[in-house]
């Protein structure tokens, strides 16, 4: 009874995998393991991507995991690990609610920061969405939401929009294509609240709007208050 039980309890931590030891479990369900019990409901593993964010050596884990905690009621957070010398993980930060994109996600690690790519729209027409960029802090023991990339293309009308912004600096720099014609604009970010820690960090509140400047469909520039002749 006690070799049964035991047995139970290996194939409960694989999330079902029959693994015949540790490194047999995906780093996702490992990661997974080390998460506060009162999130175990966000077991559903929507973008995942490693690399070294606090240059360790050690490779660190993010995931973007979705889950119900009541029926009916869909959650989303972005979660990221630090990687450990033995293989194990463990938490560093973890998102509140986070995006909801209508299509996916896509997450890579490089040159020590997170970009998280949320999808609204994608196919051979049409491309729109948005790239968050975050960066391990020391002093905080966290990553930082330090800039933006907004991004909409439109193939079919060989054209585009794209606003890039920087919450070190607050600039916010916008252009627009369409064909030949081309327009790039240098402005501030007047309402954005600096640099936010991921712990707790939420999408809404970000936006072409915090921009002093931007560019309408018909190439005018628009500042604060004032539109261009």
């Amino acid at each position: 009874m006690a070799t049964f039980r035991l047995l139970a309890l290996l194939v409960l931590m694989c999330g079902g995998y029959a693994c015949a030891a540790d490194g047999d479990i995906p780093k996702e369900k490992k990661a997974l393991l080390v998460v506060p019990a009162e999130f175990r409901y966000l077991n559903s593993v929507m973008g995942t991507t490693e690399g070294d964010l606090n240059g360790d050596g050690v490779l660190d884990l993010a995931l973007l995991v979705t889950g119900h905690k009541v029926e009916g009621q869909r959650e989303e957070r972005l979660f990221v690990f630090f990687g450990k010398a033995d293989g194990s993980y463990q938490v560093l930060s973890m998102s509140d609610e986070f995006c909801n994109p209508s299509k996916s996600y896509n997450l890579d690690i490089k040159n020590n920061s997170l970009f998280v790519q949320a999808v609204y729209y994608a196919d051979a027409a049409r491309f729109s969405g948005f790239t968050l960029q975050f960066r391990y802090n020391a002093r905080i023991n966290d990553l930082e939401h330090i800039g933006e990339l907004q991004e909409d293309e439109d193939y079919s009308n060989d054209s585009s929009y794209r606003v890039s912004l920087n919450f070190l600096t607050r600039a916010a720099n916008s252009s627009r294509r369409s064909g030949k014609k081309f327009k790039e604009v240098k402005g501030r970010l007047t309402d954005a609240p600096g640099a936010l820690p991921l712990n707790g960090f939420v999408c809404s509140g970000y936006g072409m709007t915090l921009s002093s400047v931007y560019i309408d469909d018909n190439f005018k520039v628009h500042k604060k208050g004032v539109t261009s002749p």
